[in-house]
């Protein structure tokens, strides 16, 4: 999921858990957005960079590794480890909230996506769209999406090979 989803999504949370949290809200919201910053990490670590926007552009690509380390904070134990110490500390447990809640997002959005491309790959007869080949490298490309919050309907999926889908996200990334 995209991060402006989570922002925008975190912060619908975040406004709807005041009268619960208090002052505590914004950090339920902050857990929900910078619990991502394990991705900006990795690549520093990784890579040498240290430009967000340079992080952007890297986890856009079409074949963006994700090690491990990208996801550090995404873990189980990350997330249970702050929500436990939250037992002692409400602030902390707001934060473990945000985390949890940022978590469970991507799961139901990679159930929701896992749907939608199989939905478009047997559409297309697992055939690249862009050039026609059929071939077992074949996978989908999200070819459109609201500017807020993600859209599952197949029509928004595209199948393309591999060369077509690393072409059409670097149309992507130099029309962003």
């Amino acid at each position: 999921m995209r991060v402006r989803d989570h922002i925008a999504i975190s912060g619908a949370a975040a406004l709807l858990s005041r009268r619960w949290l208090g002052r505590n809200a914004l950090l339920l919201w902050s857990g929900a957005v910078l619990i991502d910053s394990d991705h900006y990490l990795a690549l520093c670590l990784q890579e040498g960079r240290v430009s967000p926007a340079e992080a952007v552009r890297f986890y856009n690509r079409a074949d963006a590794a994700q090690p491990r380390a990208a996801r550090a904070f995404h873990s189980p134990l990350a997330v249970l480890g702050v929500l436990g110490l939250g037992g002692r500390s409400r602030p902390l447990a707001a934060l473990g909230l945000g985390m949890g809640l940022h978590v469970m997002l991507d799961a139901i959005h990679e159930t929701r996506m896992k749907y939608i491309r199989a939905a478009a790959l047997e559409r297309d007869r697992h055939t690249c769209q862009a050039c026609g080949r059929r071939t077992a490298h074949v996978g989908t490309h999200l070819s459109r999406q609201p500017r807020l919050l993600p859209s599952y309907r197949p029509r928004n999926v595209v199948s393309l090979c591999s060369p077509c889908h690393g072409r059409a996200h670097a149309r992507q990334t130099s029309a962003a």
